[in-house]
């Protein structure tokens, strides 16, 4: 079986890793950027050597017509790489896992509604991996738990066979849709976690951002269709909560840096690693002024990166709103 993981960032060789240890597949990373040098040593992790029984390329020719492709880069790329897959290994039926965490801008929608608009014979074969996994502590092995979710059950059962080790466990969903949009929307809360830290703001703050943050997060994934249920599972509290207080989550670290002043651009170029959440922002607001769906925490991020809006007033604003009941839906409601 020939696998290939279309990205060699920090997450793309963290995965890369844990898949060679089954010695039943042939691993190629397809890589664009200079990651690695010439002993096969990644750039941001210096102790970790690539073993040599997975290729490394950067010349896409390499990898047509494999059996399955870890798609782990920004999601920007996303829509090319799918389109690539769906021009280039046409004879294989190939299974894709979409490990990006985050929308399509262009299209205002999950990668999964991509993929059912415009790629159609790919829709049985996609899935979508995510949870709290932190790509340094899955390097070290720590244990770690992680879900994969498809339409196509056989093929969420195939990921889950394929490299669950005494370390990393995964699970499979069905809500391929719910776990994409918690996946994106947990890198917002994540930045609004982060604001409030630079703020100097205390643990009530955070936890109260947190929890209403996930209403969000619900709010806007069952407009999309998806099952509520989910965002209480991995890839909705738990990777909302490793990425808002974990000590590697980038999002979180650009955050602190808003909340202390600094503006989108030299905050961005400080932490020196892509922010899959400033884009998720735009995207969701984007969705929002369509739809008239009301996520309050999202619009006041959106305001302060885009607009420069105090992060203090911005805070504020959210204390200073209407009270209402706790469990009241606010679609289409400015409560």
């Amino acid at each position: 079986m020939q696998v290939a993981v279309l990205g060699a960032g920090s997450w793309g060789t963290a995965l890369a890793l844990v898949l060679s240890k089954n010695k039943n597949i042939s691993l190629t990373i397809y890589h664009h950027n200079n990651y690695y040098d010439t002993n096969k040593t990644f750039k941001y992790f210096d102790t970790i050597q690539i073993p040599d029984d997975i290729s490394i390329t950067n010349d896409k020719n390499d990898i047509k017509n494999y059996d399955i492709y870890f798609i782990v880069q920004p999601t920007e790329y996303v829509y090319d790489s799918l389109s690539w897959i769906n021009d280039n290994s046409k004879s294989k039926n190939p299974i894709i896992v979409n490990c990006a965490k985050g929308f399509s801008y262009d299209h205002k929608m999950t990668f999964y509604q991509v993929v059912c608009e415009n790629f159609i014979n790919l829709k049985d074969n996609y899935c979508v991996l995510s949870g709290p996994s932190h790509a340094e502590e899955v390097i070290k092995k720590l244990p770690t738990a992680v879900v994969v979710a498809s339409n196509n059950q056989s093929k969420a059962k195939l990921i889950q066979d394929l490299f669950s080790t005494n370390y990393f466990r995964i699970y499979t969903n069905s809500d391929v849709i719910g776990v994409e949009v918690g996946a994106a929307c947990k890198n917002i809360i994540s930045i609004a976690a982060g604001i409030c830290i630079g703020l100097n703001y205390g643990e009530n703050t955070i936890a109260a951002l947190i929890s209403r943050g996930l209403n969000e997060m619900k709010l806007l994934g069952t407009y999309f269709g998806a099952n509520e249920e989910t965002f209480n599972g991995l890839s909705g509290i738990g990777d909302l909560t490793v990425t808002a207080y974990g000590k590697h989550s980038r999002n979180r670290a650009f955050g602190v840096l808003i909340g202390k002043g600094y503006q989108l651009d030299n905050a961005y170029k400080e932490i020196k690693m892509h922010v899959e959440g400033i884009s998720a922002t735009k995207t969701v607001h984007r969705i929002l002024n369509n739809n008239k769906i009301i996520m309050p925490i999202v619009s006041q991020v959106y305001s302060i990166l885009f607009d420069k809006k105090n992060p203090e007033i911005a805070i504020n604003q959210l204390m200073d709103r209407k009270l209402k009941h706790e469990m009241i839906k606010q679609r289409g409601s400015n409560e």
